[in-house]
């Protein structure tokens, strides 16, 4: 949910973040996940250089499941070369990734998207010195939604052909009956991209126990009607049994969750990176 005009107010530039990187990262973008026809279907790779079986992060960029893409930011703000680009300064690969969007598909097709970029960064990381086997599905905002829904309801990712080791879902919307209730923008956007199908598609409905690694990123000037629903959900989940936890952000906006990636303000990779690591296959 990364605002339209931040680019006019950042000061941030994506080209000098990566030329300042480019001595310990390489980069290899624009490559594509399914059949090369759709300029969506595309993901960046960011990899440590001369590193060798390193994990790996796949992340899903937000934009309320409408609009956006991993590098519309980039210019001005960096996004998402930031992301890519903190992490593997700090020896983790990450692939940052576009995928079709409501209204040109449903929200099926976007999740059978996510799910063929994970699987298809398995199949070729190896070729960028990689571990196939050391996964991470990540993501902010409206892609936090997709990381946790398909985390605890696994099904969704495993039927389409992939599979990860952990999940980091960043100031995610778990519960779209509470977004569609915060205001009449949201649940208009609930409805074109939900329809009534809010709870199916809601990670709150499969709370559950049974899970793998769970790391949730909160700012503590979130978005007010994220910053409602996943806190009880963490602690359902940790009674539950459940191997997660929270990471709250102090001073960070929604937007500040994924802008301060690769700055003096930067709190995620720190514990995004311990996470990672200490995830076996």
């Amino acid at each position: 949910m990364v605002k339209w005009w931040l680019p006019l107010l950042c000061s941030c530039n994506g080209t000098m973040e990566s030329y300042f990187a480019q001595d310990v990262v390489d980069e290899v973008l624009d490559q594509p996940y399914a059949d090369g026809a759709n300029q969506r279907q595309y993901l960046d790779l960011f990899l440590p250089r001369d590193a060798t079986d390193y994990p790996v992060v796949v992340f899903v960029h937000g934009g309320y499941w409408i609009h956006q893409d991993r590098d519309y930011f980039e210019p001005v703000t960096g996004l998402y070369h930031n992301v890519g680009i903190a992490l593997a300064r700090r020896g983790i690969g990450v692939a940052t990734i576009s995928y079709r969007l409501v209204p040109d598909v449903l929200f099926e097709d976007e999740l059978d998207d996510v799910a063929l970029a994970t699987k298809w960064t398995h199949d070729h990381i190896a070729e960028h010195g990689g571990d196939p086997n050391r996964i991470v599905l990540a993501g902010h905002s409206a892609g936090g939604h997709i990381a946790a829904l398909f985390a605890l309801d696994e099904t969704r990712l495993t039927e389409r052909g992939a599979s990860v080791i952990g999940y980091i879902p960043l100031s995610p919307i778990v519960d779209l009956q509470a977004m569609a209730a915060s205001s009449a923008d949201r649940a208009q956007i609930a409805d074109e991209v939900f329809g009534t199908a809010l709870a199916e598609y809601s990670p709150t409905s499969y709370l559950s126990g049974v899970t793998k690694p769970l790391l949730f990123g909160l700012g503590t000037n979130d978005e007010p009607f994220i910053a409602a629903q996943v806190p009880p959900a963490i602690e359902q989940l940790q009674a539950l049994g459940a191997p997660v936890r929270l990471v709250t952000v102090q001073g960070a906006t929604h937007d500040d969750m994924v802008l301060s990636f690769d700055t003096d303000d930067d709190q995620l990779t720190d514990p995004i990176v311990a996470f990672v690591n200490t995830l076996a296959p």
